[in-house]
């Protein structure tokens, strides 16, 4: 059975016939990569459309791709004859009489993808490319029902009603091809192997992660977000979740677990006699602590275990007095922190009862934000490493803030690297919402195998450019310019076989408050107000 006939083509379908010139400005000659096509007169293929072009000689295979450029040559719209018909007051009005004009030639090129063939009467077979394409052969418009098998990804289920559904996918939004348009299912094992937002302010990224919660939250899989913004405080409303704030009686550090790369630097003065007493002494308590942890609650130890192990362990390190100074020094932080207890905190409880958990942290300086991140990413890990709480998805926003480039990364950074790099093992996805890639970490970005680009700007494309799968060098330019709400979704082969062009679906059942804001009606409704 030929190709032609399995994918039910139609001659509504045909756009065209592949080419060949010398000259580019033609679409130049079929390549391993590109196919030249010429457009059959009264086609209008839109960019990005799927295609297929025949090959001769064989009915069962066809390669397949996408359509990334196009010119128009026209001989009687050349700029010198127009320029002598205006000079000798000559009006034409057959400079575009007719597509049939002999002297007008519509070309368009397509990215070479790889090949379809036909296996039996209902199977299809995606692989690389493997034969140089034919000239004189036909193009069509793929069917947008066979997009998602190009691509490797999930169906709509057959029994999905008016939202579609899939068992093994995240419903995202939508892929348009040739005037028609297929939901986009990202695959759940995408979430595990760590997912970058990435785009400049006002384009998208936080309503795209709000849809993104929608379905995990379906899924009946936990999700913990720290938010600087504060917008996420409805979301975790609508998710019946929690929102909490960092620093209140609500969310607290437990000292004896953060670990002493997280707990020095909320001491100031220290010199390195006085790092060297506390470090010891917490390290004994601290590990005292994690022997101690039962069904994921924290133990319950008081500053006092810390100062009696600085006693002890302070005279073989240093004099009296400098132990002293050092305990000192703890002491007051143990007055005047916000951020650290030494009481009991049940962390299982949030992720075991909570379908959302949202933490506040934009009320904190930024050196208190990357503690508290740190901190918790390296309880949240080893209680999970325990089986004390649920695989669930770590969800950051403003993620340069907390995993910021440069040789001496703060130590949210380290932490952070650390558990995505190891995460996947403990069955914890990542999300990360970033404007400016070019800020942060490269190797956490390189880590994350599914990238999200919305509209970035050149510098920050740049950073991206070699991560975005095979999209062409001109639909990488087009980048910066992609309307609000589009997105570029690219992966590793094993989870989308290609990169794709994604329009995002509207939330369905939570609110988005982050709207970029008109100032003018916000100035009126401010003076209305006072």
């Amino acid at each position: 059975m030929s190709i032609v006939t399995v994918l039910g083509l139609t001659e509504d379908a045909l756009i065209g016939t592949t080419s060949s010139s010398e000259y580019s400005s033609e679409g130049g000659t079929p390549t391993f990569d590109r196919i030249p096509f010429r457009v059959k007169a009264g086609r209008r293929p839109n960019l990005n459309t799927f295609v297929i072009a025949l090959r001769q000689g064989d009915d069962r295979r066809a390669h397949y791709g996408r359509i990334i450029a196009g010119s128009e040559l026209n001989l009687r719209a050349r700029p010198g004859g127009m320029q002598k018909d205006d000079a000798y007051g000559m009006q034409r009005t057959d400079i575009r009489s007719s597509e049939l004009s002999p002297d007008l030639v519509r070309v368009m090129e397509i990215e070479l993808l790889g090949e379809i063939c036909v296996k039996d009467e209902n199977s299809l077979e995606i692989a690389e490319p493997s034969q140089l394409p034919h000239t004189g052969q036909p193009v069509y418009e793929l069917p947008a029902t066979i997009i998602p098998k190009l691509l490797n990804i999930p169906e709509k289920d057959d029994d999905a009603n008016d939202k579609p559904t899939s068992t093994s996918g995240l419903y995202l939004g939508k892929i348009e091809s040739g005037g028609y348009s297929v939901p986009f299912f990202l695959p759940n094992t995408a979430i595990a192997r760590h997912v970058a937002v990435l785009g400049k302010t006002g384009v998208g990224k936080s309503y795209a992660v709000g849809v993104l919660m929608e379905e995990l939250y379906e899924k009946r899989i936990p999700i913990l977000s720290f938010d600087v913004l504060g917008d996420n405080e409805q979301t975790a409303k609508d998710l019946k979740g929690v929102h909490i704030q960092a620093g209140t009686d609500q969310f607290r550090v437990p000292y004896s677990i953060i670990g002493i790369e997280e707990f020095l630097p909320f001491i100031p003065g220290l010199t390195e006699r006085h790092r060297e007493v506390i470090g010891e002494a917490y390290m004994k308590v601290f590990y005292e602590a994690w022997e101690q942890l039962d069904g994921g609650r924290v133990p319950d130890l008081q500053w006092e275990a810390l100062y009696e192990e600085m006693r002890e362990v302070g005279p073989n390190i240093t004099d009296q007095a400098t132990v002293n100074r050092a305990i000192t020094r703890v002491q007051s932080v143990a007055r005047r922190t916000a951020l650290l207890t030494a009481g009991e905190v049940e962390w299982a409880k949030y992720l075991t009862e909570m379908p959302f958990v949202n933490i506040y942290v934009g009320a904190l300086g930024q050196e208190q934000r990357n503690l508290v991140v740190g901190a918790t990413a390296r309880i949240l890990q080893r209680l999970r490493r325990r089986n004390h709480i649920p695989p669930f998805v770590l969800v950051i926003d403003e993620a340069h803030l907390f995993l910021p480039g440069g040789i001496d990364p703060p130590p949210s950074t380290r932490v952070l690297r650390e558990m995505i790099r190891t995460a996947r093992h403990d069955s914890v996805g990542v999300v990360l919402l970033s404007q400016s890639p070019s800020s942060m970490d490269r190797q956490i970005l390189l880590t994350c195998n599914t990238r999200i680009l919305f509209a970035l700007d050149p510098e920050d494309l740049r950073v991206v450019a070699g991560q975005i799968g095979d999209l062409p060098e001109e639909t990488i330019k087009r980048i910066p310019r992609m309307p609000r709400g589009t997105a570029v979704f690219t992966s590793g082969m094993d989870i989308m076989r290609h990169a794709v062009i994604v329009k995002i679906r509207e939330r369905t059942f939570t609110t988005h408050v982050a709207e970029t804001p008109d100032l003018r009606e916000a100035v009126e409704k401010w003076r209305k107000e006072h």
